[in-house]
């Protein structure tokens, strides 16, 4: 069978057309290039290099061989560099699923500093919910995914991003609109705008125990597929709720944000899970700039919380 070293002293021998300056370019003896090319004739079973006197040529049967070696050894640096590339994570794709409200403030920032710190890496981005992510993650069609869950399974690991600081989401021509802060209580009697249980059972739960535990009754819960319904609901007046940090967007005009007691969690930190045996360059960025981007958050919403 050929070898790799002995397909490069071929085509060095092509290139130079003599085996004395092959040999010198190789820093080998002449009498170890010609028993390599005779080695290869005996595997191909005829000639590929004619010898003369005066210089070298190759037969027919030489020239394909060279040029099946240039193209298999050109190969073989770009299968070398690739790999080291993937590696490093450097260009190896990397598919991270997030929730909704985090692919809206927290991904655009994170796939910014993830490029500036490995310029060549390729993320793709999946919007879904937390347990379409667990599932994917468990069968390696996401490396990451920003979700909440109270459990992480087994073979997946987990950083913990922020337990978001709640807020009650009104119409602006609401009563409660006008007031800086709000409490749960102040919701009672009011028709919830909720995405349906079976997206998150674990976050609709959690956030009726925090509303039932609150002495607030809601009048009846009102459905909203998504994100988006949700808000655009609300907005609309067809009800009010109690929201996470990620759901917050001042921009609206449509919409006041009411902090809650920061002492309020709902026990479903925002996590960032992942696969642990896929210790690439571009998931230490994801992690690393996920946790800074989650703290920028938490700090913005603090003294937006405490400003007059």
């Amino acid at each position: 069978m050929m070898n790799i070293r002995d397909l490069q002293y071929l085509t060095v021998l092509a290139d130079e057309l003599s085996f004395s300056r092959a040999a010198d370019r190789l820093n080998i003896s002449q009498p170890t290039l010609s028993q390599t090319v005779r080695k290869l004739e005996r595997l191909i079973g005829g000639p590929l290099v004619e010898r003369t006197t005066r210089r070298s040529r190759l037969t027919p049967a030489g020239e394909t061989l060279v040029e099946g070696s240039r193209q298999l050894l050109a190969d073989l640096v770009r299968l070398e560099q690739v790999t080291r590339d993937a590696a490093a994570g450097r260009t190896a794709a990397l598919r991270i699923g997030a929730v909704n409200p985090a692919m809206r403030l927290l991904m655009p920032r994170i796939l910014s500093s993830v490029r500036a710190e490995v310029p060549d890496v390729r993320m793709t981005l999946h919007p879904m919910n937390s347990h379409a992510q667990l599932r994917q993650l468990i069968d390696g069609q996401l490396e990451a995914g920003i979700l909440r869950s109270p459990t992480t399974p087994p073979g997946l690991a987990v950083d913990t991003l922020m337990n978001e600081p709640l807020y009650a989401a009104v119409t602006s021509s609401h009563p409660l609109a006008t007031r800086g802060l709000a409490s749960i209580a102040d919701l009672n009697d009011e028709d919830f705008i909720m995405a349906p249980r079976d997206r998150n059972p674990a976050f609709y739960d959690e956030l009726l125990r925090l509303v039932t535990d609150s002495q607030c009754s809601p009048r009846r819960i009102v459905e909203a597929d998504d994100m988006w319904a949700q808000l655009a609901m609300i907005g609309a007046g067809a009800g009010v709720a109690v929201l996470p940090l990620l759901f917050v967007d001042h921009t609206r005009d449509d919409i006041t944000f009411l902090p809650l007691d920061r002492k309020l969690g709902l026990g479903l930190p925002l996590v960032l899970v992942y696969a642990p045996n896929s210790p690439t360059a571009a998931l230490t960025a994801v992690r690393r700039a996920a946790r800074a981007e989650a703290e920028h958050l938490l700090e913005a919403s603090s003294r937006q919380s405490t400003e007059p």
